[in-house]
């Protein structure tokens, strides 16, 4: 008989060990499983978000741009930069190039003037390559280059008390310091995630951009979007390389190096899913090795009787892990087949976790049965919950202490959480307590065992 059936003899003929070590084995596979599919999901999510949220795959601009220390709006700005831009989009692996013109200044609806963060911008390719136009939530996106209007943040608009079709003046200072003003029509209002940003996002077109702070052409960087699969750490130096022999001046970076946010989150989902991860597989090989170990100290009779027929010591080694070996093997299969089923079943249902900055869905429907059923399972369930009392009586007592714990829970404030009494019971004095979100008492006690049991119901 060879090696590996002898072991799927043993495995077969010790159900109860094998059931528990393989249940061991599945239930943290598939714990590894999908955290780890979490985690790479959250990541991935994170990366489109923060380049689709304006970054771009990579950035050009002057070399003065990026060690920021430009003090007026396009002190450092690029000049000439059609020849860049269509350099750039000859490119096969570029998918668009989008001119920025960031700038500051005070937003006024004639009442009252609020500072804003301003983006100018080319309002076609935006619409087709960010996310920024799929978070209006009134009024409509940019129209073309030229158009004079605005996307305020939701927060920005509430400050000036403004809405889509009205007139509000922009003023900015100008890169020789001359203060300017334009008006623009309200087009848009964004729900911007980070609530911040949204008290003073304003988005404009490259036209009217250009007119407020008189650019005369100049914008301030050139953020590139990459077609999918991209590499921006292997595009940067060969497209940096034809803008220099094309005598262009530029700088240019990864949104790796850009977006700090991402790199600071991306730490710590590292740290805690690694520590997760470290806490599984320590208990997983622990409540393995504890098994095989008591498998081999309740087999030492077979292993004596084995040695008695002349097995060598290296051929019951050998059988102890070809068992252990079938049983990870089945182990990992079945938590590959559960994780998958949860996977099927979680997207089935519809739930999604976005990856931060993002909001998560305002939908309460989704939420409440969730909360509704947490509450009650919790003011219900006996044994896992905080319980309200079991109490030992003495005959005759239980009535009496049922009717004064009545009147003390109707008796109290909305706020009251906690009452107590002492209970005439032969040495027993305890206090009888109302769990968090339950306000009443409505079963009556139970003598049979000399006692009172209380369930509690949802406020």
């Amino acid at each position: 008989m060879s090696l590996v059936a002898l072991a799927l003899r043993n495995v077969a003929r010790n159900r109860r060990r094998s059931v528990l070590t393989g249940g061991v084995v599945v239930f943290g596979f598939a714990a590894i499983a999908l955290s780890g599919g979490f985690m790479s999901q959250s990541f991935e999510g994170l990366r489109d978000g923060t380049i689709r949220n304006g970054t771009g795959h990579l950035q050009f601009a002057d070399p003065a741009f990026f060690a920021g220390s430009e003090d007026a709006a396009l002190e450092h700005g690029l000049s000439g930069s059609d020849r860049a831009i269509a350099l750039l989009e000859s490119d096969a692996e570029v998918e668009a190039v989008l001119p920025r013109i960031d700038f500051v200044g005070l937003a006024t609806n004639g009442n009252r003037s609020v500072p804003f963060l301003g983006t100018g911008l080319d309002p076609g390719p935006e619409a087709l390559t960010m996310d920024t136009a799929k978070l209006l939530v009134s009024g409509r996106w940019l129209g073309d280059a030229n158009e004079r209007g605005v996307v305020l943040g939701s927060g920005l608009a509430r400050t000036l008390n403004v809405k889509a079709g009205d007139t509000i003046t922009l003023l900015a200072t100008t890169p020789e310091g001359v203060l300017n003003a334009v008006d623009a029509t309200v087009t848009g209002l964004a729900d911007i995630p980070i609530k911040e940003l949204d008290e003073r996002y304003l988005a404009t077109t490259l036209g009217l951009a250009s007119d407020l702070l008189v650019a005369s052409g100049r914008v301030s960087k050139l953020a590139v979007v990459l077609r999918e699969p991209a590499d921006a750490t292997a595009t940067l130096p060969r497209l940096l390389q034809s803008l220099h022999r094309a005598g262009i001046d530029v700088a240019g970076k990864t949104w790796e190096e850009l977006a700090v946010f991402y790199r600071q989150v991306r730490m710590l989902y590292v740290g805690i899913f690694g520590f997760m991860g470290l806490v599984l597989v320590v208990v997983v090989l622990l409540a393995a090795a504890n098994t095989m170990m008591m498998a081999a100290a309740e087999r030492t009779r077979e292993i004596g009787t084995l040695r008695a027929l002349g097995t060598r010591p290296s051929a019951i080694r050998r059988m102890f892990v070809a068992e252990g070996l079938i049983l990870a093997a089945f182990g990992c299969l079945g938590g590959a087949l559960l994780s998958l089923a949860i996977r099927a079943g979680l997207n089935h249902a519809g739930l999604t976790l976005p990856p931060p900055p993002r909001r998560l869905s305002r939908d309460a429907a989704a939420r409440e049965p969730l909360r509704h059923g947490l509450r009650r399972g919790g003011c219900r369930d006996d044994r896992h919950a905080r319980r309200g009392v079991v109490v030992s009586r003495a005959p005759g007592r239980a009535d009496a202490d049922h009717r004064r714990a009545r009147a003390c829970v109707a008796g109290g404030p909305p706020w009251l959480r906690r009452c107590s009494w002492p209970v005439r019971a032969p040495g027993v004095v305890r206090r009888l307590s109302i769990p968090p979100g339950c306000s009443t008492w409505p079963t009556r006690p139970t003598t049979r065992f000399q006692r009172a049991s209380f369930a509690c119901a949802l406020s």
